[in-house]
């Protein structure tokens, strides 16, 4: 057989007889899955999970939660280490999720999920933000010193799960941008992971040139003969793809986030003054044993502004914008303070903070702005610490979320 004739029939149509064979078995197996996903989980889970702060491997409980609470408009917040501050009541998942009640809020996140992180979340769950109920918690630590870096890796995998980097490289639908910048941000960290599977070898991979295309099209060819061997045997690859088609073609009645009346006042002057019994050992307005254990005898906190240029977080925070100008989604975002009585140089913040709230500006979305240089404007009692809400904060929070979502 001349070689030429070889090659088309090793490289060219027998990749596709195998692919063709490949998508009809998932073919008879999609109905199958969507059962399960269908009776293992429905809303009723959101009746008693008010808050998670990652994804699961080989657990879709998170992934089924947060895509049921996007379509039916159930308030999501989205924010890293101050909503695992659970001992506080005025924290938004058990302000508005209480106990023995039929209210439902949905709070996602722990320490690292930063713009990037919340960007794939988001891209994972595309076709089911539509007139979601989304609250972006935006800190400025993230923006200065070595946070500014971006989303760490760990991160990335705690946010963006195989199941997830599987959607997000299966939507055709996902701006051409957003998932460059998805496979960019794999590509730059590919030399980190250790055995990458063959999504990650697939969203890995720099642009290549003809030449090397040419070569490298039997690696290709097993990427995807690997891939389409992993979607028939593991169903947790694909459980997101099952989870939102099936969430998305599922009709359901918009979940009614009720107001309610507050007193403001009543809970404002309560939580002050708890917070001068807790934080009377110290001039920094902090909570005693925080102040003991990190702050007591040493210098305040020098913040170390990161220029534009070189502010990978900012970049990763506007592409979230453009990701979400892009689907038609307006969340509410809160930019939270730092202690100013525990920090210094604080001003030199300022012109990243500017740059956000000028980019939400622009694009129409609403903004609760807490942060503050200023040192005599400083409340104290609106944190806890150095940079996370105690109750007179999350309260600020709460109102904001209140008055711009209920029905």
């Amino acid at each position: 057989m001349p070689g030429f004739l070889k090659k088309i029939i090793y490289f060219h149509i027998l990749p596709i007889l195998i692919a063709g064979t490949l998508c009809a078995a998932y073919m008879r197996y999609s109905q199958k899955r969507s059962e399960i996903v269908n009776s293992s989980f429905t809303s009723r889970i959101l009746n008693t999970l008010h808050s998670f702060d990652k994804f699961y491997p080989n657990d879709i409980t998170h992934e089924t939660a947060l895509a049921v609470a996007l379509k039916e408009r159930i308030p999501v917040l989205f924010g890293s280490s101050e909503l695992t501050s659970h001992h506080l009541k005025g924290i938004a998942q058990q302000f508005f999720g209480r106990e023995n009640s039929a209210d439902k809020f949905l709070a996602v996140g722990h320490a690292g999920f930063q713009s990037f992180a919340i960007l794939t979340t988001l891209a994972a769950n595309r076709p089911l933000l539509k007139d979601a109920k989304i609250t972006i918690i935006l800190s400025p630590g993230w923006f200065e010193g070595h946070y500014a870096s971006g989303t760490s890796l760990p991160s990335f995998f705690e946010f963006c799960p195989p199941n997830y980097l599987y959607q997000i490289y299966k939507d055709t639908a996902i701006d051409k941008e957003t998932k460059h910048y998805i496979k960019k941000y794999i590509y730059e960290n590919y030399d980190k992971i250790t055995k990458p599977n063959a999504i990650l070898r697939a969203m890995g991979k720099k642009q290549a040139t003809v030449l090397n295309t040419f070569f490298n099209y039997p690696f290709k060819a097993l990427d995807r003969l690997e891939l389409y061997e992993q979607e028939q045997k593991d169903f947790y690859l694909v459980s997101q793809n099952v989870i939102v088609n099936t969430v998305y073609r599922t009709y359901t009645t918009p979940y009614k986030f009720k107001n309610r009346t507050v007193n403001w006042d009543s809970l404002n002057k309560e939580a002050l003054q708890s917070f001068e019994l807790i934080s009377n050992n110290n001039t920094l307005g902090v909570e005693n044993k925080y102040y003991e254990s990190g702050l007591k005898n040493k210098p305040k906190k020098k913040v170390k502004a990161v220029n534009a240029e070189n502010n990978q977080e900012l970049k990763d925070f506007k592409i979230l914008i453009r990701f979400l100008k892009e689907n038609h989604v307006k969340p509410l975002f809160v930019i939270m303070p730092l202690n100013t009585l525990a920090h210094e140089n604080l001003e030199a913040l300022q012109p990243t903070i500017n740059d956000i709230k000028q980019l939400l500006k622009e694009n129409d979305l609403k903004t609760l702005d807490m942060f503050s240089p200023n040192v005599t404007s400083y409340q104290k009692g609106v944190l806890e610490d150095m940079m996370h809400p105690y109750n007179v904060g999350w309260y600020k929070i709460d109102k904001f979320i209140l008055d711009n979502y209920y029905d």
